[in-house]
């Protein structure tokens, strides 16, 4: 008997029923099996059922009450009404995975007893947050609504714990955002005190000056004016002497009084912009305002949700069957093509041979050939028969009387077998192609099997030796989850980026390897030529900082020491927001000394266009020129009201006062216009110097921290099972090259 093997290695649905159909029989018992076993073991006796809670909510547009509801905000494109975008979400998501509700969770619901966690276990912490993520999901809807979802075997505790996270999503994001905004209040609360405190001064000192007589500079300098001409043109020196005296008061006090006065009204509207913002800020830091809006609240299921039996019993019956067929194909393939075969082929060959003697002898004609299968037309490749033996063989001088056939069918026959031996012999150039089909690929594996098992079982071994902690000392991660805040992007950049890059600055860098003397943490010599390349990239491979999906920037730090790597962690955000702070003072430091040069300048100015008022209005005695001029116009003309008013004007006084206005009117005017300009660009200026002081002068932090640091309780550095497999891999394939190689060493050595 021959084994035929056909071109065509493609199944055929024919030949796919034919082998169903020849192992139906263990098919079916293990099927059966698998399903008994899978509806066994999803049984509640193996598998404890949970049930399935969820809670579906949109986030608010704003949560900012002095944003959404005070008058001037009213016009703003965010509304308290309004459903939260895509940022929102991400950052609902964001909050609803921080540790600050995973921990509150946990203390309530007692979760480290209710999931059957060890106290005493070494890494209680690393299973009971794994099992918390298991079991509680947040994920976006495909309508931007965030899905929270929770199971667990209590139906009442999930819909309690669903609602519980929805409502302490609402606390967790206020307690976050309350500490900026008690912190902006403060400052806030600071500088409107402040400046309240300078106009209370201001208006002080106004009433002292009111108390020497100068109420309305300008109104009073008109009316004096006006009455000392009157008095002059009456000669009445009782009446002039006393104007004199006010008008030397107002001469000497007039100018504080408009500067104070002008001063004071700049600062009430510098005053009532603090005040809106003080109320703004006060009302941010002390109410509160939902985050959300709740679409569907969670409610306790009455049917379980987790194990889906039909769907384990439907995925381990079909992958039963499934390994099952492989298997058997395999089991086929090395009884078809494994040297146990070969000795299969010969009996039946020799069996055949002895009837075909037997045959003759006992037949008084020439015995005939036996009748010869048909060859298929897609014949291409036979098991390969040993050569047959021939008739001086050893085995054939025992038996003479049992071999000796006729030379026809000797002829016939050897014919027969040197026809199926050309057939089934391969050319040597494509030998080591032919390695490749599966079939031989599994001789292979056959014939190789103990030095292959034997290489790989010592890799594993030494693998996992050398990825134990006796040669590679393990690492522990603890990392933190922040937003930026209180930043304003360079150029184009976002917040979170620029977050990133001066977490990512070599001062941060400097100041944690001089904290915690990574030198010799990482047993690097500072005298080493190239220290600081070495210490950069080990401290980069430690210390990674990454932004998120959703726009947040992770800072994870890897550490033999757990405590160390949390307290790394800690100092960094510390170290950021000191550098943005020193960055921003540094800024507004150079906004502030330019802005205070500008405002001495002008101070400067004021004060010598005011000693030039005061000298033309103490020696020339112009105090206000349009009133004034009007007033000697009338005089020297002689126009003056009043009964004999014409011929009592003081005429030599009226001609004095007359050259001087003609004289210094016009730098009188000039610089009095002057005067009250300077005032309005002094108070604009002053404007922005305040601002720009409250920016350098204010202390606050540029992050806000979603999920805090904590020391972890189990390694993360090495994966031993990844290193394990992986090496494993690695053995078999190289290993499996180096087969190919020995087994093809003449027909490669041919060809090359």
């Amino acid at each position: 008997m021959v084994l035929w093997k056909t071109d065509n290695s493609n199944f055929e649905s024919t030949n796919i029923l034919l082998f169903l159909n020849r192992w139906r029989i263990p098919l079916i018992i293990v099927s059966v099996i698998a399903i008994l076993a899978s509806i066994i073991f999803s049984s509640p006796y193996f598998i404890i059922p949970k049930f399935k809670s969820t809670v579906i909510l949109y986030p608010a547009a704003t949560n900012s009450i002095s944003k959404a509801l005070l008058t001037e905000n009213s016009g703003t494109k965010e509304s308290i009404l309004d459903f939260g975008e895509d940022e929102e979400t991400e950052q609902l998501l964001q909050i609803l995975h921080s540790n600050r509700i995973r921990d509150k969770i946990i203390n309530k619901y007692n979760l480290l007893q209710h999931y059957d966690i060890k106290k005493s276990s070494k890494y209680k912490f690393t299973h009971l947050y794994e099992e918390y993520e298991d079991n509680i999901t947040f994920k976006r809807t495909e309508f931007m609504a965030v899905k929270i979802s929770v199971l667990d075997r209590d139906p009442q505790m999930a819909a309690d714990i669903a609602n519980d996270i929805a409502e302490l999503l609402d606390s967790t994001k206020n307690e976050m955002q309350k500490q900026r905004a008690e912190r902006a209040f403060e400052i806030v609360k600071k500088q409107y005190f402040k400046l309240r405190n300078e106009v209370a001064a201001m208006e002080d000192s106004l009433s002292v000056l009111r108390g020497y007589g100068v109420h309305d500079y300008e109104s009073q300098a008109e009316m004096i004016n006006r009455q000392l001409a009157i008095e002059l043109a009456k000669n009445n020196e009782l009446g002039i002497n006393r104007l004199e005296k006010k008008l030397k008061i107002l001469t000497k006090y007039g100018g504080p009084y408009v500067s104070l006065r002008d001063a004071l009204e700049h600062e009430k509207k510098q005053l009532s912009m603090l005040r809106a913002k003080y109320e703004e800020s006060k009302t941010d830091a002390i109410e509160v305002l939902p985050s959300k809006f709740i679409v569907n609240s969670a409610y306790k299921a009455e049917k379980k949700s987790y194990p889906i039996r039909w769907l384990i019993v439907l995925v381990a019956t079909l992958s039963a069957f499934l390994f099952t067929m492989i298997f058997l194909l395999i089991f086929e393939n090395i009884n078809a093509y494994f040297p146990n075969s070969y000795r299969h082929v010969d009996v039946e060959l020799i069996n055949d041979k002895s009837e075909n003697t037997k045959k003759d002898k006992n037949s008084p004609v020439p015995a005939r050939e036996p009748p010869r299968k048909e060859i298929p037309d897609r014949v291409v490749e036979k098991i390969p028969i040993r050569k047959p033996v021939d008739d001086s063989s050893p085995q054939d001088k025992r038996k003479p009387e049992k071999n000796k056939i006729t030379q026809n069918d000797n002829t016939k026959q050897n014919k027969r077998k040197e026809q199926t031996t050309i057939e089934t012999t391969e050319k040597p150039d494509i030998q080591m192609a032919k390695y490749f089909t599966n079939t031989n690929i599994l001789k292979l594996l056959f014939k190789w099997k103990i030095h292959l098992l034997v290489i790989i079982l010592l890799g594993v071994i030494l693998a996992a030796l050398f990825s134990s902690s006796m040669f590679i000392t393990p690492k522990f991660k603890s990392y933190s989850l922040v937003y930026p805040s209180n930043i304003s992007p360079y150029s184009e950049e976002s917040e979170s980026e620029q977050m990133l890059q001066f977490l990512q600055s070599s001062e941060i860098r400097d100041k944690i390897i001089a904290k915690y003397d990574l030198s010799e943490r990482y047993e690097i010599d500072p005298s080493y030529k190239y220290y600081k390349t070495t210490i950069i990239d080990e401290y980069s491979q430690n210390v990674i900082i990454s932004k998120t999906p959703f726009e947040t920037i992770k800072i994870e730090v890897f550490d033999t020491d757990p405590d160390v790597a949390c307290d790394m962690v800690i100092d960094i955000v510390k170290y950021y927001d000191e550098l943005v702070l020193s960055t921003h003072r540094q800024k507004s430091g150079e906004v502030v000394k330019f802005i205070s040069k500008r405002l001495e300048l002008k101070k400067q100015e004021i004060d010598s266009i005011e000693n030039i008022l005061y000298d033309i209005r103490t020696k020339h005695g112009i105090i206000d020129y349009p009133n004034q001029s009007r007033e000697v116009a009338r005089g020297f003309l002689r126009t003056v009201d009043g009964d004999n008013a014409a011929q009592n004007i003081n005429t030599k006084e009226v001609l004095r006062l007359k050259e001087n206005i003609e004289k210094y009117g016009g730098l009188f005017t000039y610089y009095n216009d002057r005067y009250f300009d300077l005032i309005a660009e002094y108070g604009k200026i002053k404007m922005d110097y305040d601002e720009a002081l409250m920016n350098y002068s204010k202390d606050i932090t540029y992050a806000n921290v979603i999920t805090t640091p904590f020391p972890s309780d189990k390694k993360s550095y090495p994966v031993r099972w990844v290193i394990v497999v992986l090496t494993a891999l690695g053995v078999w394939f190289v290993s499996m090259l180096a087969i190919l190689i020995i087994e093809n060493f003449e027909s490669i050595k041919k060809n090359f």
